[in-house]
């Protein structure tokens, strides 16, 4: 089969579409025939070797961590899946591997997609979607009725996140740069604000919960729009700003900060289908390439200019 591959680590051209071994899946597992793959800025930060001092990969590696596909085969022991059976899932940051025409996969961690989205919309969803009802419900506890900022609303996360909390009955207002503040709004953002022109900690407060993936200064200014017991949810892990001033500026403000760690939470798949099949959640897919065009989607996403999601379309 084909895959995308690095092995080294390093820029975008260390991806090298390569042909592999089939896997076959072990027992409690179902071999999957992978028809769109996410890709998420989580690629990009493992392919550079963000991790290596501590998960160092074992070369080759096989990137990707969304996926959306068709049951092709069972392992000894599955019997909640059959053999065409249309499934979407996450696999583990560091373990890899959706970039690929085949993905052997643990059952209990693969569920059935939403039966109105296309293989490309679907392998949208899990990451970027677990992320944004992780932050918005699991961390912020956002509730009807409060505010949320939503920094850098024209991402990945932030399009989730924002229809997320109108669902919920939020006020939300979402900071990105001008050619995207159309597309915010029409997420149902209720107040977009241009970051390029004007400062949102001119034009905020009293702030009920922030979720910020942005850090630096970015991060400094959002103390001073919250209410005192609100939430501000950290998205960028290990932000030299952010994590000196954390301390000082929560005892300051009266904020509490919550980091989002992310990990496998296959129960959450099932609460984004529901809300997709009933017309709560749409994934914002504006980014579709081939999967022998990994390097231009990296390209794409590290820039960190644009806006829904990237998507890499596996043929068969």
């Amino acid at each position: 089969m084909q895959a995308v591959q690095i092995k080294h680590y390093g820029h975008e051209d260390a991806l090298e579409l390569v042909e592999v071994e089939r896997p076959t899946p072990g027992p409690g597992q179902v071999l999957v025939k992978v028809y769109a793959a996410g890709v998420n800025y989580y690629d990009v930060k493992i392919r550079e070797g963000w991790l290596s001092g501590f998960f160092p990969l074992r070369f080759p590696h096989t990137l990707g961590n969304d996926f959306a596909g068709e049951v092709v085969e069972l392992g000894e022991g599955v019997t909640e899946f059959a053999v065409g059976d249309k499934v979407y899932g996450l696999i583990t940051v560091m373990h890899g591997g959706t970039y690929a025409q085949y993905l052997a996969v643990d059952a209990q961690i693969v569920r059935r997609m939403p039966a109105n989205l296309s293989y490309v919309e679907a392998a949208s969803l899990p990451m970027a979607g677990l992320s944004g009802l992780i932050a918005v419900h699991n961390l912020a506890e956002l509730q009807p009725g409060q505010t949320l900022l939503y920094h850098g609303g024209a991402g990945g996360v932030g399009v989730m996140a924002i229809q997320m909390a109108k669902h919920l009955g939020a006020t939300v207002i979402a900071t990105c740069s001008g050619p995207n503040c159309d597309f915010v709004a029409s997420l149902g953002a209720d107040q977009v604000i241009d970051y390029t022109a004007d400062d949102f900690s001119a034009l905020c407060k009293d702030i009920d919960a922030a979720v910020d993936p942005i850090g630096g200064d970015t991060n400094l200014r959002t103390f001073s729009v919250m209410r005192r017991g609100g939430r501000i949810v950290v998205v960028l892990r290990n932000d030299p700003v952010e994590m000196q001033n954390r301390e000082r500026l929560c005892q300051e403000h009266g904020v509490e900060v919550k980091v989002l760690a992310f990990d496998l939470y296959p129960e959450g798949l099932d609460t984004l289908r529901t809300m997709v099949e009933a017309g709560h959640l749409r994934p914002q897919v504006r980014h579709v390439f081939p999967l022998r065009e990994a390097q231009k989607a990296h390209q794409l996403i590290q820039g960190r200019h644009f806006a829904g999601r990237i998507v890499l379309e596996v043929e068969q």
